[in-house]
């Protein structure tokens, strides 16, 4: 779907629709209108538009030719909206490689379209009018945008009776004449880019054509049955009696005396836990999950949806295992058949998990190809999907890939969030100073960071991810998507990975297996470039001292995921004030992680 917002008068507004997923700032140089712009400051809002992203429309209302021309030829405009008969009637004489929004509206239906409009480039507009009335055949051929009295509340109905190809929004999105209200157009944007799958400009669904049938059956079911309060009703009934849910929110003072009174050491063994710091941390403990981790939360509900579409068999891929583990689970309480994909290294570091799995029910599949990581791991459930829809649904376990699976998963994580600021609340009195999550895929950190994104409370507490650093910097040694990888398209979806200059993705290295992948969530892709989250990376030595420091001082063992998060903030420390309260998502336990670490620990231990 494509999104115009017209009437843009600064530059500040240009680019905030533009990274939030708007594909067009329409720019009105009438007097006639409100939303009037000069040339010379149309300038600086074409330049932040086509910075963050988006195309720029010159939109002509009584301009002569020779004015449209010379506003074509100083903003170098490759498109333009006709919106009168006075600048309609000059329609034929503008360059033919110039794209042009033609408005149709009641007055002009029997007119006919002027010769040089083609239907392979320019785009119809109705104003205030059904496409529906206009009876020239020609008309069905061209891509058409909406427009007129469309806002936040009528526009997914307007798209669902016209099957438009875009949306033009204007003055629903102001809050005084003329004057756009940035919270509207944000809030509108997300609205029309998350119902069609995309996050901003990330997201999408780029599979094959084999895969579209089972991707549309899961959105279906998701919208139809997985958002019912009836079928919420069943999984909050599952997830508290079964998995153990409210998980507890633990204020760790050892750990942040520790961290606090010693930033000047290097290593843990001079861990002085006195407790002379203000700062107080409180760790979410997903750890205490039935299988040990946040992964268990979506599984459930993918395995519950799964079995109210009549699917009999489930297939999963797995990194850390933990995914894998909370699948089988899943599957072995429903009765449901359980194949689980895992690549062939992450089964030797992940020994434990595998014999869990194994223990409940599933088949563990063993890849063999490419890296034998997780990357290749999805490849492989991708594959079985495509042949076996029919019976199978695939439970993907991070908040990645093709559309609805995205959204879904951070639907069913973001009780995280949920309860985590309600706890907080409670116990402080306050929000957190900031909040800290470990991303991979990034389920787990949409999950909580999912309650503090909206709100104007909410909007001051600092949310930061950590990604995988590995052995430091250079493609191949670690899998820190945002601080080296670029935009690009793996598994379904466009988001940031990690590749080289002829986009061929690269192997990562991390040594927790559920964060060594090259590819991101969509959603932490948008919140990369719209600046609400701050992602920066931790190295496999700095998440090996936070698991030893937590385990020592709370006897707390985290998984090596979530220690990433904790690594951040011991190596981050002088960053906060030193009366903040800062709460850090402990997506796991860590026991699964003990006999890969054999040899990193005897070096501390």
């Amino acid at each position: 779907m494509l999104i115009k917002i017209c009437g843009v008068t600064n530059p500040h507004i240009a680019r905030l629709s533009a990274i939030n997923g708007a594909d067009y700032i329409g720019l009105l140089f009438s007097s006639v209108s409100p939303r009037q712009i000069n040339l010379d400051t149309a300038i600086p809002v074409c330049r932040a538009a086509r910075d963050a992203g988006a195309e720029v429309v010159g939109v002509f209302v009584d301009e002569d030719f020779d004015q449209i021309q010379n506003i074509i030829d100083v903003l170098d405009l490759k498109l333009i909206q006709l919106h009168s008969d006075k600048v309609r009637a000059v329609c034929n004489l503008f360059d033919p490689k110039l794209q042009i929004i033609y408005v149709l509206s009641q007055e002009i239906k029997m007119q006919p379209l002027p010769s040089n409009l083609d239907s392979q480039k320019d785009f119809l507009l109705f104003e205030n009018c059904s496409p529906f009335e206009f009876n020239d055949s020609s008309i069905k051929s061209f891509r058409y945008f909406i427009a007129g009295g469309l806002g936040y509340d009528n526009v997914e109905d307007a798209i669902s009776k016209y099957s438009p190809n875009g949306v033009d929004l204007s003055s629903r999105l102001e809050s005084d004449l003329g004057v756009k209200d940035s919270q509207k157009v944000v809030k509108f944007i997300e609205k029309i880019r998350r119902t069609h799958g995309r996050f901003g400009q990330f997201g999408g669904r780029y599979v094959p054509e084999l895969l579209m049938t089972p991707l549309l059956e899961l959105e279906n079911a998701y919208n139809t049955i997985g958002k019912t309060s009836l079928f919420r009703q069943e999984l909050n009934n599952i997830l508290k009696n079964y998995i153990g849910r409210p998980t507890a929110l633990t204020e760790v003072a050892n750990f942040a005396a520790a961290i606090y009174n010693n930033k000047s050491c290097s290593n843990i063994s001079c861990g002085n836990t006195s407790n002379s710091s203000r700062m107080r941390i409180l760790l979410k403990r997903e750890d205490l999950l039935h299988t040990g981790a946040h992964k268990i939360n979506n599984s459930l509900g993918q395995c519950l949806l799964a079995k109210k579409m009549g699917k009999s068999r489930v297939i999963a891929e797995t990194g850390a295992g933990q995914h894998g583990v909370a699948t089988a689970t899943a599957c072995a309480m429903f009765g449901l058949e359980c194949v689980i994909y895992m690549g062939e290294v992450d089964m030797q570091r992940q020994a434990p998990n595998v014999t869990k799995m194994r223990l409940l029910g599933a088949s563990v599949v063993s890849v063999t190809s490419g890296s034998r990581t997780l990357k290749d791991a999805v490849n492989e459930a991708l594959r079985d999907w495509a042949e076996t829809y029919d019976t199978t649904h695939y439970c993907l376990g991070s908040a990645l890939g093709p559309h609805p699976f995205p959204s879904m998963v951070a639907d069913f994580q973001y009780i995280i969030g949920e309860e985590a600021k309600q706890q907080f609340y409670s116990m402080v009195g306050t929000h957190p100073h900031a909040v800290i999550a470990c991303v991979g895929g990034g389920s787990n950190a949409i999950g909580i960071f999912g309650a503090y994104l909206e709100g104007v409370e909410e909007a001051q507490v600092k949310l930061i991810g950590v990604e995988a650093y590995g052995h430091g910097s250079g493609l191949g040694n670690n899998a820190a998507r945002f601080k080296e990888g670029s935009p690009g398209v793996l598994h379904g979806t466009y988001s940031y990975l990690l590749q080289t200059e002829s986009r061929q993705v690269v192997e990562t290295h991390s040594i927790s297996a559920g964060l060594d992948y090259p590819a991101v969530g969509p959603q932490h892709a948008h919140l990369f470039v719209n600046g609400r989250v701050v992602y920066d990376a931790v190295t496999d030595d700095e998440a090996l001292q936070a698991f030893l420091l937590l385990s020592k001082t709370e006897g707390i063992i985290p998984a090596l995921e979530s220690s990433h998060a904790l690594g951040y903030l011991m190596s981050h420390i002088d960053d906060f004030p030193e009366d903040a309260v800062i709460l850090v998502n402990l997506s796991g336990r860590g026991d699964k992680d003990l006999p890969s670490l054999s040899k990193e620990l005897l070096t501390y231990v």
